[in-house]
């Protein structure tokens, strides 16, 4: 799918709303990410609240490989599991700060990324029956869905606290979610990805799950690209 697109250089990310308010928001000015305030330190070892019910996932997508193109992200699989039981919670709090509504065949799709205070980017992708309250933070989103996957920014930012319902249903039956955790890699970044904005990061999430949690994604069967991995 197209990639989200950056904001212009001189793009200014608006305070949030909610109880993140006070929290910086991370921005991207073309080149390089930087707050809009002083970032807290994220606590050692960082670790997310598993963001499904792991009983429900039944393979998983190992991020840093190629899967028809370069895919930085990994994903849950949930191909045995009906789409409309599947929560999704946002592992670790942070600010919604750009969304898409698109099409993927006839099937209308949600994009979402969430700004962590500490630095973290995480996203996610094929998600539906949002809550009540993106929602609200979508009606941003002006038009009718397209096979267009450009992402629109959020003013303002929604706050969403760790744990807090996303969605309640998953995109496409059988379906997956991709979080997309970012941080810097720089050294093979110009070797796979012209986004400079979120192509050139990403992390093993497996690390960054409870353990026990972790270990299960390495042992669930995969996509025909199996285990391999930049990150992982």
């Amino acid at each position: 799918m197209p990639l989200p697109t950056s904001p212009p250089v001189d793009h200014e990310t608006p305070s949030g709303s909610d109880g993140g308010g006070s929290m910086p928001i991370w921005r991207f000015n073309g080149n390089t990410w930087s707050p809009n305030g002083p970032p807290p330190s994220s606590a050692e070892p960082f670790e997310f609240q598993t963001p499904v019910d792991m009983s429900k996932v039944t393979a998983a997508l190992w991020p840093g490989q190629s899967r028809g193109g370069y895919k930085n992200h990994g994903g849950f699989w949930f191909d045995s599991s009906d789409a409309d039981s599947i929560i999704v919670r946002a592992p670790v709090g942070g600010h919604l700060v750009q969304a898409a509504r698109y099409l993927e065949g006839m099937e209308e799709q949600v994009l979402l990324f969430f700004s962590v205070p500490c630095g973290f980017f995480y996203r996610f992708d094929h998600v539906s029956g949002l809550s009540p309250k993106i929602e609200d933070a979508l009606k941003v989103i002006t038009g009718s869905a397209t096979n267009d996957s450009r992402t629109t920014f959020m003013s303002p930012p929604l706050w969403v606290e760790q744990g807090e319902i996303v969605g309640t249903s998953v995109g496409i039956p059988p379906s997956n979610i991709f979080p997309n955790n970012v941080i810097p890699n720089p050294a093979w970044a110009d070797s796979f990805a012209n986004d400079k904005e979120f192509g050139h990061y990403g992390v093993c999430f497996f690390d960054y799950l409870p353990s026990e949690d972790g270990d299960l994604m390495r042992s669930l069967p995969t996509g025909k690209e199996g285990k391999t991995s930049d990150y992982c």
